[in-house]
């Protein structure tokens, strides 16, 4: 037995010595010159460009929803030169800004622009070779650099229509820049890295935790006399670069949101009673037509809100939920790192998994999470013994996965550590030859990897594969439905239902393609049966009241209504939606009761004010009608339809100079309504012919 063992032993060792020449030959090769990089380049994007075009027609390509759709409308809006926005910037700018760009430049062709994108991912590999060449042995920046480039979800989540891969791209030229500077970083290196800090917070403002690490280190570097100077350049470029994102978003809003608004409801889905640490769709939020959550909000206050005080009625839920479960909260956090560090690809728009089966390069690009996950712990591990050299690396990875994990985690938004999760377990497959040149290290760097890859095993956070395929399914449904195409669109949801015939979702979500093909008796019976599962939802309550309304059923749709209010008492659109109805009715009492309720609930509601004026107006209660209708534009004198609503009342009344004053005030308001001049023009005629006492 022992001669046995004796020689496995020496032929590993031999083994493992002529592995490790081979790799000392390599590092020779590699070790300088641009020749590699540029072939790594070259390799890299001919795959991704492969994949570009095999996927050119796929439907997730052609009709992009949630963010993508936001980040593509709002292109088309800066393409068409309206390049300041009406309101501060829900997700990053910086990605719909260069997008519209591109759409000025070549037009909205998903190819070029999913090929340009390919490109920047190319990039991402080349530096991430230069990176790991600067930290590691050449031979370990290679492997890293082919695993990346052969990591399929890498050009996945490139070439959708999103930030990843601007962002991606952007942090690893600031590693770049941070590694080749050498042993003394200059302030003028140093500002350059706060500025591509700051365009990567442009993309995804969740970087700035890293940009607080960045500038310590550049702090503690040497020459200690230039510590100050150094971390003041990088503190003015990020400043400097983040500086009109803020401005823009005050003059916007007149709100303080320093890059972004959606923080508040990325907080609420990782962190509410109900999260599980991933993404979960927040019940009554339609995200593929509100994605901003601005509707829905606006809804259950019953007032307009600006986009930071969405932000705050999301994060005040949130906290509402963890004050009342602080250890469920803290396991959850537990979990969500768990999460990040698992080989699991986390689906949130599209599940990386189930389009890997259908397009067949996603197949030929190979090397996946859970083969990168285990080796890149275990490089990590191995590469403690240096940790001043590779802090950078270090800070990048633990400072974004809190960033991530603070929220909740996904494929896509993780996929930005990966390149450097790809060197670390190119550091450790090149560490194979020296620890495995006698039995001992080998079995203890085996057993090791062995450990790790169970612990990140895609099986341990594994998503019910139904419940992906069901989403799935309804998000084409809802893409086709967006193409107008109908019928097929019923037949993909019609599938998802067959798969959880108990999920409420699946037949609301059909409900909403009957309701845009105009077939509201058929989206009535979906949420009849939605409601029969779950009759306790306020918002498909609401959403079942507004299609009887269509329909002319009022007795119904008050009865929905109701039962809404039921349910979420402070649902104000619901009791507003209750007094118009019973308004049409006639059942004038009844109506302003309702509107009643509606103001004493949200006395900031400016439409409650006008629908109870309204029915004062036709109840024939004219001093009633005027007296809402000026406490309507005492409150809110930004509301135009205030004033023409006074304007009319007087007008009822015979009192032709206020109602021509309150008019002016419309029109000035509301300048391109040619209708309201034309009665201001009446009004003045009626005015001057007025003998009455002046008001």
């Amino acid at each position: 037995m022992e001669t046995v063992l004796d020689y496995v032993a020496v032929t590993m060792r031999s083994l493992m010595q002529r592995i490790d020449n081979a790799l000392t030959r390599a590092d020779g090769v590699l070790a300088c010159g641009l020749r590699w990089p540029l072939i790594l380049l070259a390799a890299a994007f001919v795959l991704k460009a492969i994949y570009v075009l095999q996927s050119a027609d796929a439907l997730h390509v052609r009709v992009p929803i949630m963010d993508s759709r936001y980040y593509d409308e709002m292109a088309q809006d800066i393409a068409r030169g309206n390049v300041v926005r009406r309101e501060a910037f829900f997700m990053g700018p910086l990605y719909p800004y260069l997008l519209g760009f591109l759409y000025e430049v070549v037009g909205r062709d998903f190819t070029v622009i999913r090929l340009v994108q390919a490109l920047g991912g190319a990039l991402t590999v080349m530096l991430t070779f230069l990176i790991g060449r600067r930290l590691f042995r050449p031979s370990a920046a290679m492997a890293g650099a082919v695993l990346l480039a052969l990591a399929g979800a890498m050009t996945f989540y490139e070439t959708q229509l999103l930030m990843e891969g601007l962002g991606t791209l952007l942090n690893c030229t600031v590693l770049y820049l941070l590694v080749s500077g050498g042993e003394r970083i200059t302030p003028r290196r140093a500002a350059v890295v706060g500025a591509v800090l700051g365009l990567s917070a442009l993309a995804r403002a969740s970087i700035l935790i890293f940009a607080v690490f960045v500038a310590v280190w550049l702090f503690r570097r040497r020459p200690r006399t230039a510590r100050w100077r150094r971390a003041g350049a990088c503190t003015a470029g990020l400043v400097l670069v983040l500086l009109p994102a803020v401005i823009h978003n005050y003059a916007a809003s007149r709100d303080l949101a320093p890059v972004t608004t959606n923080a508040g409801v990325n907080f609420y889905v990782g962190n509410a009673s109900h999260a599980t640490g991933t993404f979960v769709p927040i019940e009554g939020v339609d995200l593929l037509r509100d994605i901003t959550t601005r509707d829905y909000v606006e809804q259950m206050t019953g007032r307009e809100m600006s986009p930071s005080e969405v932000s705050r009625f999301w994060f005040a839920r949130a906290w509402d939920d963890i004050r009342k479960g602080p250890a469920r909260t803290l396991g959850r956090m537990g979990k969500k790192t768990a999460i990040f560090f698992n080989g699991y690809e986390v689906p949130q728009i599209e599940s990386f998994d189930l389009l890997a089966h259908e397009e067949p390069w996603l197949r030929v690009l190979f090397v996946r999470l859970w083969l990168i996950m285990p080796l890149a712990l275990l490089g990590m591990l191995l590469a403690l013994r240096k940790p001043e050299r590779l802090a950078p690396l270090y800070g990048y990875v633990l400072l974004y996965a809190l960033s991530i994990v603070v929220f909740f985690v996904t494929g896509r938004y993780r996929s930005q550590v990966i390149p450097v999760l790809c060197l670390f377990a190119g550091y450790a497959l090149v560490t194979v030859p020296h620890h495995a040149r006698s039995l001992r290290p080998a079995f203890a760097f085996a057993a090791g990897l062995l450990a790790l890859g169970l612990v990140t095993s895609p099986g341990l956070f594994a998503i019910d594969e139904d419940m992906i395929v069901f989403r799935d399914q309804v998000r084409r449904g809802r893409r086709l439905g967006e193409l107008r195409s109908y019928q097929p669109a019923l037949r993909e949801i019609d599938k998802a239902i067959a798969i959880y015939p108990g999920e409420p979702e699946g037949y609301v979500q059909r409900a909403i393609i009957h309701r845009d093909n105009d077939n509201d008796f058929k989206a009535i019976e979906d949420y009849s049966r939605a409601l029969q599962i779950d009759p306790a939802s306020p918002s498909v309550h609401y959403d079942l009241a507004q299609a009887l309304r269509s329909v002319n059923l009022p007795e119904e749709a008050a009865r929905e209504y109701r039962r809404a209010i039921e349910y979420n008492p402070r649902m104000l659109q619901a009791h507003n939606n209750l007094g118009i109805t019973l308004r049409e009715m006639k059942r004038y009492d009844e109506a302003v009761a309702a509107f009643r309720e509606v103001i004493e609930l949200s006395p900031d509601y400016r439409k409650a004010y006008n629908n109870l004026g309204a029915s004062y107006a036709e109840m024939g209660r004219m001093d009633d009608a005027v007296a809402t209708f000026q406490e309507t534009t005492r409150r809110f004198p930004d509301y135009a339809t205030g004033y023409r609503n006074l304007a009319m009342a007087f007008a009822a009344q015979h009192r032709p100079r206020p109602a021509l004053e309150a008019m002016r005030r419309y029109v000035a308001l509301s300048p391109d309504d040619v209708e309201a001049r034309e009665l201001v023009r009446k009004l003045e005629i009626a005015a001057q012919a007025d003998t009455s006492s002046v008001d």
